[in-house]
Protein backbone atom coordinates (compact mmCIF):
# COMPACT_ATOMS: atom_id res chain seq x y z
CA UNK A 1 0.00 0.00 0.00
CA UNK A 2 2.65 2.44 0.61
CA UNK A 3 5.05 1.55 -2.32
CA UNK A 4 1.51 2.42 -4.52
CA UNK A 5 1.26 5.72 -2.05
CA UNK A 6 5.01 6.56 -3.36
CA UNK A 7 4.62 5.84 -6.81
CA UNK A 8 1.37 7.94 -6.75
CA UNK A 9 3.61 10.55 -5.23
CA UNK A 10 6.70 10.24 -7.91
CA UNK A 11 4.03 10.35 -10.92
CA UNK A 12 2.35 13.53 -9.75
CA UNK A 13 5.85 15.01 -8.76
CA UNK A 14 6.84 14.30 -12.39
CA UNK A 15 3.78 15.28 -13.88
CA UNK A 16 4.23 18.92 -12.36
CA UNK A 17 8.04 18.94 -13.41
CA UNK A 18 6.84 18.13 -16.85
CA UNK A 19 4.16 20.85 -16.72
CA UNK A 20 6.70 23.80 -15.26
CA UNK A 21 9.04 23.19 -18.13
CA UNK A 22 6.48 23.06 -20.78
CA UNK A 23 4.83 26.64 -19.02
CA UNK A 24 8.63 28.19 -19.02
CA UNK A 25 9.42 27.06 -22.27
CA UNK A 26 6.11 29.20 -23.27
CA UNK A 27 7.22 31.79 -21.33
CA UNK A 28 10.20 32.09 -22.82
CA UNK A 29 8.92 31.86 -26.36
CA UNK A 30 6.39 34.82 -25.24
CA UNK A 31 9.45 36.68 -24.14
CA UNK A 32 10.92 36.41 -27.40
CA UNK A 33 7.99 37.51 -29.25
CA UNK A 34 7.50 39.86 -27.53
CA UNK A 35 11.05 41.38 -28.14
CA UNK A 36 10.77 41.04 -31.84
CA UNK A 37 10.02 44.14 -33.22
CA UNK A 38 9.68 45.62 -37.18
CA UNK A 39 12.57 47.28 -38.04
CA UNK A 40 14.80 47.85 -40.79
CA UNK A 41 15.55 44.67 -41.96
CA UNK A 42 11.96 43.42 -42.03
CA UNK A 43 10.56 46.88 -43.94
CA UNK A 44 13.82 46.16 -46.46
CA UNK A 45 12.25 42.60 -47.02
CA UNK A 46 8.70 44.11 -47.67
CA UNK A 47 9.95 46.76 -49.62
CA UNK A 48 11.83 44.22 -51.89
CA UNK A 49 8.96 41.90 -52.32
CA UNK A 50 6.97 44.98 -53.76
CA UNK A 51 9.68 46.03 -56.07
CA UNK A 52 10.53 42.69 -57.58
CA UNK A 53 6.90 41.71 -58.32
CA UNK A 54 5.83 45.16 -59.69
CA UNK A 55 9.24 45.01 -61.99
CA UNK A 56 8.53 41.54 -63.16
CA UNK A 57 4.62 41.42 -64.16
CA UNK A 58 5.72 45.36 -65.40
CA UNK A 59 8.64 43.44 -67.65
CA UNK A 60 6.00 40.79 -68.83
CA UNK A 61 3.20 43.00 -69.49
CA UNK A 62 5.76 44.93 -72.44
CA UNK A 63 7.13 42.05 -73.83
CA UNK A 64 3.44 41.06 -74.11
CA UNK A 65 2.90 43.94 -76.18
CA UNK A 66 5.78 43.97 -77.87
CA UNK A 67 5.21 40.46 -79.04
CA UNK A 68 1.81 41.55 -80.41
CA UNK A 69 2.93 44.99 -81.96
CA UNK A 70 5.96 43.06 -83.91
CA UNK A 71 3.36 40.27 -85.20
CA UNK A 72 4.56 37.45 -83.21
CA UNK A 73 1.13 36.10 -81.64
CA UNK A 74 2.21 32.50 -80.94
CA UNK A 75 4.46 34.24 -78.09
CA UNK A 76 2.36 36.83 -77.57
CA UNK A 77 -0.73 34.38 -76.54
CA UNK A 78 1.71 32.74 -74.21
CA UNK A 79 2.96 35.51 -72.58
CA UNK A 80 -0.63 36.45 -71.95
CA UNK A 81 -1.62 33.38 -70.77
CA UNK A 82 1.16 33.06 -67.97
CA UNK A 83 0.58 36.66 -66.83
CA UNK A 84 -3.87 36.64 -66.64
CA UNK A 85 -4.19 32.55 -65.53
CA UNK A 86 -1.10 33.32 -62.41
CA UNK A 87 -3.19 35.96 -61.29
CA UNK A 88 -6.41 34.76 -61.49
CA UNK A 89 -5.10 31.88 -58.81
CA UNK A 90 -3.65 33.89 -56.76
CA UNK A 91 -6.85 36.66 -57.06
CA UNK A 92 -9.09 33.48 -56.06
CA UNK A 93 -6.96 31.94 -53.44
CA UNK A 94 -6.77 35.55 -51.36
CA UNK A 95 -10.04 36.17 -52.05
CA UNK A 96 -10.89 32.90 -50.25
CA UNK A 97 -8.51 33.44 -47.36
CA UNK A 98 -10.35 37.26 -46.72
CA UNK A 99 -13.75 35.32 -46.76
CA UNK A 100 -11.79 32.87 -44.07
CA UNK A 101 -10.92 35.24 -42.01
CA UNK A 102 -15.10 37.15 -41.56
CA UNK A 103 -15.24 33.63 -39.52
CA UNK A 104 -12.86 33.90 -37.59
CA UNK A 105 -13.85 35.07 -33.81
CA UNK A 106 -9.94 36.44 -32.74
CA UNK A 107 -9.83 38.76 -35.95
CA UNK A 108 -11.43 42.34 -36.18
CA UNK A 109 -14.24 42.69 -38.67
CA UNK A 110 -12.79 44.86 -41.89
CA UNK A 111 -14.81 48.43 -42.62
CA UNK A 112 -16.22 48.78 -45.96
CA UNK A 113 -13.31 50.62 -46.98
CA UNK A 114 -10.99 47.95 -46.41
CA UNK A 115 -13.35 45.69 -48.14
CA UNK A 116 -13.13 48.38 -51.01
CA UNK A 117 -9.56 48.55 -51.22
CA UNK A 118 -9.50 44.89 -51.21
CA UNK A 119 -11.73 44.39 -53.99
CA UNK A 120 -10.07 46.98 -55.91
CA UNK A 121 -6.06 45.31 -55.91
CA UNK A 122 -7.80 42.15 -56.66
CA UNK A 123 -9.37 43.29 -59.76
CA UNK A 124 -5.98 45.21 -60.53
CA UNK A 125 -4.45 41.07 -60.12
CA UNK A 126 -2.27 42.48 -57.29
CA UNK A 127 -3.27 40.33 -54.51
CA UNK A 128 0.39 39.55 -52.78
CA UNK A 129 0.85 43.58 -53.21
CA UNK A 130 -2.26 44.21 -50.75
CA UNK A 131 -1.11 41.26 -48.28
CA UNK A 132 2.11 43.54 -48.07
CA UNK A 133 0.79 46.82 -48.18
CA UNK A 134 -1.22 45.18 -44.87
CA UNK A 135 1.92 43.93 -43.30
CA UNK A 136 3.50 46.94 -43.39
CA UNK A 137 0.45 48.73 -42.12
CA UNK A 138 0.46 46.81 -39.19
CA UNK A 139 4.36 47.26 -38.75
CA UNK A 140 3.95 50.62 -38.38
CA UNK A 141 1.08 50.77 -36.40
CA UNK A 142 3.20 48.44 -34.23
CA UNK A 143 6.41 50.69 -33.80
CA UNK A 144 3.48 53.59 -32.89
CA UNK A 145 2.16 51.17 -30.14
CA UNK A 146 5.98 50.80 -29.01
CA UNK A 147 6.90 54.42 -28.74
CA UNK A 148 3.16 54.75 -26.22
CA UNK A 149 4.46 51.94 -24.08
CA UNK A 150 1.72 49.90 -25.59
CA UNK A 151 2.90 46.65 -24.81
CA UNK A 152 0.06 44.68 -25.13
CA UNK A 153 -1.53 46.62 -28.63
CA UNK A 154 2.57 46.36 -30.00
CA UNK A 155 2.63 42.77 -29.42
CA UNK A 156 -0.65 42.13 -31.29
CA UNK A 157 -0.28 44.21 -34.36
CA UNK A 158 3.64 42.80 -34.77
CA UNK A 159 1.73 39.04 -35.21
CA UNK A 160 -0.82 40.70 -36.91
CA UNK A 161 2.07 42.10 -39.82
CA UNK A 162 3.59 38.66 -39.58
CA UNK A 163 0.50 37.08 -40.43
CA UNK A 164 -0.19 38.99 -43.28
CA UNK A 165 3.71 38.63 -44.61
CA UNK A 166 3.13 34.79 -44.01
CA UNK A 167 -0.01 35.08 -45.98
CA UNK A 168 1.61 37.03 -48.99
CA UNK A 169 4.71 34.70 -49.01
CA UNK A 170 2.63 31.50 -49.58
CA UNK A 171 0.77 33.75 -52.39
CA UNK A 172 4.46 34.83 -54.00
CA UNK A 173 5.46 31.47 -53.41
CA UNK A 174 2.77 30.18 -55.59
CA UNK A 175 2.73 33.28 -58.18
CA UNK A 176 6.24 32.58 -58.74
CA UNK A 177 6.36 29.11 -60.26
CA UNK A 178 3.19 29.58 -62.51
CA UNK A 179 4.19 33.01 -63.88
CA UNK A 180 7.76 34.12 -63.18
CA UNK A 181 9.39 30.39 -64.19
CA UNK A 182 7.50 29.83 -67.62
CA UNK A 183 7.92 34.00 -68.24
CA UNK A 184 11.55 33.29 -67.83
CA UNK A 185 12.20 30.23 -70.25
CA UNK A 186 9.80 31.81 -72.58
CA UNK A 187 11.53 34.82 -73.42
CA UNK A 188 15.33 33.19 -73.03
CA UNK A 189 14.13 30.74 -75.57
CA UNK A 190 12.67 33.94 -78.03
CA UNK A 191 16.36 35.57 -77.00
CA UNK A 192 18.20 32.93 -77.80
CA UNK A 193 16.09 31.51 -80.92
CA UNK A 194 15.51 35.26 -82.60
CA UNK A 195 19.00 36.22 -81.63
CA UNK A 196 19.66 37.76 -85.27
CA UNK A 197 16.39 38.75 -85.72
CA UNK A 198 14.85 41.69 -84.20
CA UNK A 199 17.65 43.18 -82.18
CA UNK A 200 15.65 45.82 -80.55
CA UNK A 201 14.08 43.69 -78.43
CA UNK A 202 16.78 41.41 -76.58
CA UNK A 203 17.69 43.93 -74.09
CA UNK A 204 13.92 44.01 -72.71
CA UNK A 205 14.08 40.35 -72.80
CA UNK A 206 17.29 40.06 -71.28
CA UNK A 207 16.39 42.00 -68.38
CA UNK A 208 13.04 40.17 -68.08
CA UNK A 209 14.47 37.15 -67.68
CA UNK A 210 17.25 38.68 -65.11
CA UNK A 211 13.95 39.82 -63.30
CA UNK A 212 12.27 36.67 -63.17
CA UNK A 213 15.26 34.76 -61.90
CA UNK A 214 15.39 37.52 -59.13
CA UNK A 215 11.64 36.89 -58.36
CA UNK A 216 11.88 33.38 -57.89
CA UNK A 217 14.74 33.57 -55.95
CA UNK A 218 13.37 36.35 -53.37
CA UNK A 219 9.89 34.41 -53.41
CA UNK A 220 11.77 31.34 -52.09
CA UNK A 221 14.03 33.53 -49.85
CA UNK A 222 11.14 35.70 -48.78
CA UNK A 223 8.95 32.84 -47.68
CA UNK A 224 11.24 30.94 -45.67
CA UNK A 225 11.62 33.95 -43.95
CA UNK A 226 8.72 34.68 -42.61
CA UNK A 227 7.83 31.71 -41.64
CA UNK A 228 10.20 31.26 -39.20
CA UNK A 229 9.41 34.54 -37.67
CA UNK A 230 5.96 33.42 -37.50
CA UNK A 231 6.99 30.26 -35.98
CA UNK A 232 7.83 31.37 -31.94
CA UNK A 233 10.05 27.93 -31.68
CA UNK A 234 12.05 29.02 -34.43
CA UNK A 235 15.25 30.90 -34.54
CA UNK A 236 15.25 33.96 -37.01
CA UNK A 237 16.62 34.16 -39.91
CA UNK A 238 19.58 36.69 -40.31
CA UNK A 239 19.85 39.12 -43.38
CA UNK A 240 23.68 37.05 -44.07
CA UNK A 241 21.28 33.79 -43.76
CA UNK A 242 18.73 35.02 -46.41
CA UNK A 243 21.69 37.06 -48.45
CA UNK A 244 23.13 33.02 -49.01
CA UNK A 245 19.81 31.74 -49.11
CA UNK A 246 18.94 34.33 -51.75
CA UNK A 247 22.09 33.16 -54.34
CA UNK A 248 21.80 29.94 -53.79
CA UNK A 249 18.18 30.00 -55.09
CA UNK A 250 19.13 32.23 -57.69
CA UNK A 251 22.02 29.84 -58.88
CA UNK A 252 20.07 27.15 -59.06
CA UNK A 253 16.85 28.78 -60.40
CA UNK A 254 19.35 30.28 -63.45
CA UNK A 255 20.83 26.83 -64.10
CA UNK A 256 17.32 25.09 -64.36
CA UNK A 257 16.38 27.87 -67.15
CA UNK A 258 19.53 28.14 -68.97
CA UNK A 259 18.92 24.38 -69.46
CA UNK A 260 15.60 24.30 -70.18
CA UNK A 261 15.32 27.11 -72.07
CA UNK A 262 18.50 26.26 -74.20
CA UNK A 263 16.46 22.47 -74.98
CA UNK A 264 13.29 24.59 -75.96
CA UNK A 265 14.96 26.54 -78.82
CA UNK A 266 15.93 23.66 -80.68
CA UNK A 267 13.38 21.43 -79.83
CA UNK A 268 10.43 23.19 -77.89
CA UNK A 269 8.68 19.70 -77.65
CA UNK A 270 11.47 17.97 -76.31
CA UNK A 271 11.54 20.47 -73.53
CA UNK A 272 7.55 20.16 -73.31
CA UNK A 273 8.21 16.21 -72.63
CA UNK A 274 11.08 16.40 -70.23
CA UNK A 275 9.17 18.94 -68.12
CA UNK A 276 6.15 16.47 -68.31
CA UNK A 277 8.19 13.66 -67.37
CA UNK A 278 10.08 15.20 -64.64
CA UNK A 279 6.61 16.94 -63.14
CA UNK A 280 4.81 13.09 -63.19
CA UNK A 281 7.30 11.43 -61.73
CA UNK A 282 8.06 14.03 -58.65
CA UNK A 283 4.55 14.16 -58.44
CA UNK A 284 4.02 10.36 -58.48
CA UNK A 285 7.01 9.88 -55.50
CA UNK A 286 5.30 12.80 -53.56
CA UNK A 287 1.38 10.95 -53.94
CA UNK A 288 3.21 7.19 -53.28
CA UNK A 289 4.44 8.38 -50.16
CA UNK A 290 2.03 9.87 -48.16
CA UNK A 291 3.32 12.79 -47.71
CA UNK A 292 0.21 13.87 -45.20
CA UNK A 293 0.38 17.80 -44.10
CA UNK A 294 -1.54 20.50 -42.87
CA UNK A 295 -2.99 21.80 -46.18
CA UNK A 296 -4.22 18.42 -46.91
CA UNK A 297 -7.53 17.57 -45.27
CA UNK A 298 -8.24 14.46 -47.44
CA UNK A 299 -6.47 12.15 -49.84
CA UNK A 300 -8.00 13.83 -52.96
CA UNK A 301 -6.38 17.16 -51.93
CA UNK A 302 -3.17 15.40 -50.83
CA UNK A 303 -3.18 14.13 -54.26
CA UNK A 304 -3.75 17.86 -55.93
CA UNK A 305 -1.01 19.34 -53.30
CA UNK A 306 1.78 16.33 -54.42
CA UNK A 307 0.50 17.79 -58.29
CA UNK A 308 1.30 21.26 -57.49
CA UNK A 309 4.42 20.88 -55.46
CA UNK A 310 5.86 17.97 -58.21
CA UNK A 311 5.45 21.45 -60.63
CA UNK A 312 7.39 23.05 -58.19
CA UNK A 313 10.05 20.35 -58.43
CA UNK A 314 10.62 21.61 -61.82
CA UNK A 315 12.80 24.47 -61.24
CA UNK A 316 13.61 23.88 -57.26
CA UNK A 317 13.35 21.43 -54.29
CA UNK A 318 10.58 21.99 -51.79
CA UNK A 319 10.43 18.79 -48.77
CA UNK A 320 7.47 17.94 -47.96
CA UNK A 321 8.10 17.04 -44.41
CA UNK A 322 10.66 17.26 -41.45
CA UNK A 323 13.34 14.93 -41.26
CA UNK A 324 17.15 13.41 -42.68
CA UNK A 325 17.05 14.80 -46.12
CA UNK A 326 20.82 15.15 -47.10
CA UNK A 327 19.88 11.32 -49.41
CA UNK A 328 16.75 13.59 -50.62
CA UNK A 329 18.84 16.47 -52.01
CA UNK A 330 21.31 14.30 -53.51
CA UNK A 331 18.82 12.74 -55.74
CA UNK A 332 16.75 15.76 -56.56
CA UNK A 333 20.42 17.71 -57.56
CA UNK A 334 21.74 14.29 -59.20
CA UNK A 335 18.56 14.20 -61.26
CA UNK A 336 18.80 18.08 -62.22
CA UNK A 337 22.33 17.49 -62.86
CA UNK A 338 21.97 14.77 -65.37
CA UNK A 339 19.05 16.69 -67.48
CA UNK A 340 21.25 19.97 -67.39
CA UNK A 341 23.70 17.84 -68.85
CA UNK A 342 21.39 16.54 -71.54
CA UNK A 343 20.25 19.49 -72.16
CA UNK A 344 24.09 20.49 -72.53
CA UNK A 345 24.47 17.80 -74.80
CA UNK A 346 21.74 18.25 -77.24
CA UNK A 347 23.08 21.98 -77.30
CA UNK A 348 26.72 20.51 -78.41
CA UNK A 349 25.48 18.37 -81.30
CA UNK A 350 23.65 20.93 -82.63
CA UNK A 351 26.63 22.49 -82.91
CA UNK A 352 25.41 25.66 -81.25
CA UNK A 353 27.70 26.05 -78.41
CA UNK A 354 30.46 27.73 -80.59
CA UNK A 355 27.84 30.68 -81.35
CA UNK A 356 26.77 31.26 -78.19
CA UNK A 357 29.21 29.33 -75.44
CA UNK A 358 28.18 31.78 -72.78
CA UNK A 359 25.34 29.97 -72.39
CA UNK A 360 26.78 26.50 -72.21
CA UNK A 361 29.37 27.29 -69.17
CA UNK A 362 26.82 29.72 -67.91
CA UNK A 363 24.69 26.30 -67.34
CA UNK A 364 27.78 24.74 -65.76
CA UNK A 365 28.78 27.67 -63.40
CA UNK A 366 25.51 28.58 -62.03
CA UNK A 367 24.35 24.94 -61.23
CA UNK A 368 27.92 24.27 -59.36
CA UNK A 369 27.82 28.08 -57.68
CA UNK A 370 24.15 26.73 -56.25
CA UNK A 371 25.12 23.61 -54.86
CA UNK A 372 28.19 25.41 -53.40
CA UNK A 373 26.43 28.46 -51.47
CA UNK A 374 23.67 25.47 -50.24
CA UNK A 375 26.79 24.16 -48.28
CA UNK A 376 27.37 27.40 -47.34
CA UNK A 377 24.22 28.52 -45.73
CA UNK A 378 23.84 24.73 -44.45
CA UNK A 379 27.13 25.28 -42.86
CA UNK A 380 27.75 28.76 -41.91
CA UNK A 381 24.37 30.66 -41.57
CA UNK A 382 21.51 28.07 -40.92
CA UNK A 383 19.48 29.39 -37.75
CA UNK A 384 19.67 26.34 -35.81
CA UNK A 385 23.31 26.15 -35.55
CA UNK A 386 25.74 24.97 -38.61
CA UNK A 387 26.72 21.53 -40.16
CA UNK A 388 28.13 19.94 -42.82
CA UNK A 389 25.29 17.10 -43.39
CA UNK A 390 22.50 18.72 -44.77
CA UNK A 391 19.38 17.53 -42.28
CA UNK A 392 17.05 20.69 -41.92
CA UNK A 393 14.33 20.52 -44.31
CA UNK A 394 10.92 22.32 -44.74
CA UNK A 395 8.05 20.83 -42.67
CA UNK A 396 4.71 21.54 -44.03
CA UNK A 397 3.20 20.16 -41.02
CA UNK A 398 0.64 21.21 -38.27
CA UNK A 399 1.33 24.07 -36.35
CA UNK A 400 0.99 23.28 -32.73
CA UNK A 401 -2.06 24.89 -30.78
CA UNK A 402 -0.10 27.15 -28.14
CA UNK A 403 1.18 28.38 -31.39
CA UNK A 404 -1.54 28.96 -33.45
CA UNK A 405 -3.14 30.99 -30.59
CA UNK A 406 0.46 33.14 -30.06
CA UNK A 407 -0.74 34.09 -34.20
CA UNK A 408 1.42 32.05 -36.18
CA UNK A 409 -0.55 31.80 -39.73
CA UNK A 410 -1.80 28.27 -39.93
CA UNK A 411 -2.28 28.68 -43.68
CA UNK A 412 2.02 29.05 -44.58
CA UNK A 413 3.72 26.15 -44.29
CA UNK A 414 5.87 25.39 -41.16
CA UNK A 415 9.14 24.71 -41.73
CA UNK A 416 12.89 24.30 -40.37
CA UNK A 417 14.82 25.31 -43.72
Amino acid sequence: MASNDVGKVSSASLGAKIDEIGARRFEENGKTSSSLKFGFYYFTCHLLSIVTYVVDHSFSCWLAYQYHAQGEETYFALTVTFIVLPALISTGISMRWYIQDVDDPSLPKAPLWRWVLRVFFLLAQFAPILRYLDSLYYGIRSILASRSNQKEKQQYLYRRMVDEDSDASLLRLFHCFLHAAPQAILHLMVLIHMSKQKQHLQAYQGWAVVCALISIAWALTSYHRSVRFARDDKEKLSWKGSTIQFCWHLMGTASRVLALAMLAAMYPAWMGTVCLCHWCVMAAWLALGHHQTAVCSSRCEELMFSGVLGLAYILSFIAPRDGPTRYTYLAYYLVCFMENTGALVVWCVGNSSSQNPSLYYGTVLTFLLGILFMLMYYRYFHPSGTSTTIRKSITITEVPDRLSKAGASGRAFSHTL
